[in-house]
């Protein structure tokens, strides 16, 4: 862990062109679990850096895992608050970011903890390129109505719908995590990708 974490540092930014010199792009997931997606993508993708967001120690293990057992070298890992990493990242140097059912807080009172809420869209648009893309998957009807509300309400995401199956069937290079696997939410997973206009700019 000590040599693939990112270096968080107050008010110091990170160099993310040091952390994977060689890649052709720069991807970030969100709460990853148990490292299922982000391990797979990685192994599809070797030219491409990925960031690893999971402030739970078990799933960060299961990821150490993998990480050797698949030889992967283009992992960096936090094992806290994807906030911080967003907010340490320089101006436009992501090309994805996955946010894959995080947790939905499903107690109406609870709802303002989710992940997913206006300044934080805010904070991710400042570090995404313009053409970038974001994909969020949930298995809670509330947080599907709920991100989608938050989305639409930022005309720099720009959703990629042409029609219900394409937010009802996985995507094509979708990869199926554990959690997902269980269904424990209470409708079938959900997902909605986005486009970003104009990366890099913060609201007006």
């Amino acid at each position: 862990m000590p040599r693939l974490k990112v270096p968080v540092v107050d008010d110091v930014e990170i160099a993310s062109d040091a952390l994977f010199p060689e890649a052709s792009e720069i991807w970030l997931e969100i709460g990853f679990g148990g490292g299922e997606h982000l391990a797979g993508q990685a192994a599809r993708h070797p030219d491409v850096g990925f960031i690893g967001c999971e402030p739970f120690i078990d799933g960060v293990a299961k990821l150490l895992t993998a990480i050797e057992e698949d030889g992967l070298s283009n992992i960096r890992l936090h094992d806290s608050d994807a906030r911080e990493v967003i907010a340490a990242l320089p101006y436009a140097c992501l090309s994805r970011v996955f946010i894959l059912f995080p947790d939905p807080w499903p107690k109406a009172r609870h709802h303002k903890r989710r992940i997913l809420q206006p300044e934080f869209l805010d904070a991710l648009a400042r570090i995404l390129k313009s053409g970038a893309r974001v994909r969020f998957a949930t298995d809670v009807r509330s947080y599907a109505d709920h991100a989608l509300e938050v989305f639409l309400a930022d005309p720099r995401y720009d959703w990629q719908v042409g029609r219900a199956d394409d937010w009802r069937t996985p995507p094509s290079d979708h990869l199926t995590t554990r959690y997902e696997s269980k269904r424990l939410g209470d409708i079938a997973p959900v997902w909605f990708d986005f486009s970003v206009k104009g990366g890099g700019q913060a609201a007006s």
